[in-house]
């Protein structure tokens, strides 16, 4: 299943011609990620096409480059963000992998088993100047990580991030921005951890951010994600609140 913001000019003939998400065997099933409506029945939807759902990724996201191409050479200040593309890329990296998620936690619980991953960014790059929106978006969608991997706690469900651990070489990065792509972090880094995720070895593993730079192929599953992992959203990088009863969260 892939979601996608088909409101971008790029994808404009994926609309018309029909959308075709890889040339892997399988069924494909792919929806349109920009209209809001769409959303909490995606996965209802899903199900019904393919027949289960066990794990969702969400992956899908906009880019600076829809501000600016070459933006990580002329930095977008946060006041000169059209409020669009603000809404717009909210939406998407944040909004739709809430909707979509929601929508599935049913089928997930009743069926005790389930993988949400969502693919956030390194903490650097969301709090980096000329990073509005993209950045922040990727720090709210990492916050909201954390918070359901609690929620899920103890059900089969597991919630966790995987990042590339750098600039990735993709198409969210314009070569305006970075024209040389060998020097960047390629996207098959992400293949061995997201595979492992998914699986039945990764029961319990809840809660953790990956980092596919990180991920040692050389080594068993379990040993390569405990190398790879920290905890989601950094909870021990800074002052924890005090509640009411003085006891800390």
């Amino acid at each position: 299943m892939t979601a996608m913001d088909f409101s971008l000019p790029e994808y404009s003939e994926c609309i018309s011609q029909g959308f075709t998400t890889s040339t892997s065997p399988g069924p494909q099933y792919s929806e349109w990620l920009s209209c809001v409506s769409n959303r909490p029945a995606i996965t209802t939807r899903a199900i019904h096409a393919l027949g289960g759902l066990h794990g969702i990724v969400n992956n899908a996201g906009i880019g600076l480059s829809t501000i600016r191409e070459n933006y990580y050479v002329d930095n977008i200040k946060f006041w000169d963000v059209p409020e669009e593309r603000w809404q717009a890329i909210f939406d998407v990296n944040v909004r739709a992998p809430f909707l979509i998620s929601k929508g599935a936690m049913a089928h997930l619980l009743e069926q005790g088993w389930g993988r949400i991953v969502n693919v956030t960014t390194s903490m650097d790059t969301m709090i980096r100047r000329g990073w509005t929106p993209y950045g922040p978006s990727k720090g709210a969608l990492e916050a909201q990580s954390a918070c359901w991997a609690e929620d899920c706690e103890g059900s089969g469900v597991t919630v966790n991030v995987l990042v590339p651990g750098g600039h990735a070489n993709t198409a969210m990065v314009p070569s305006a921005s970075s024209p040389d792509r060998e020097a960047m972090v390629q996207p098959e880094v992400m293949q061995a951890p997201i595979a492992w995720l998914m699986s039945d070895d990764s029961d319990g593993f809840n809660g953790n951010r990956l980092t596919g730079t990180g991920w040692d192929k050389a080594l068993p599953g379990h040993a390569a994600a405990e190398k790879a992992a920290a905890p989601a959203a950094w909870p021990g990088a800074g002052q924890q609140s005090v509640w009411p009863d003085l006891q800390p969260t």
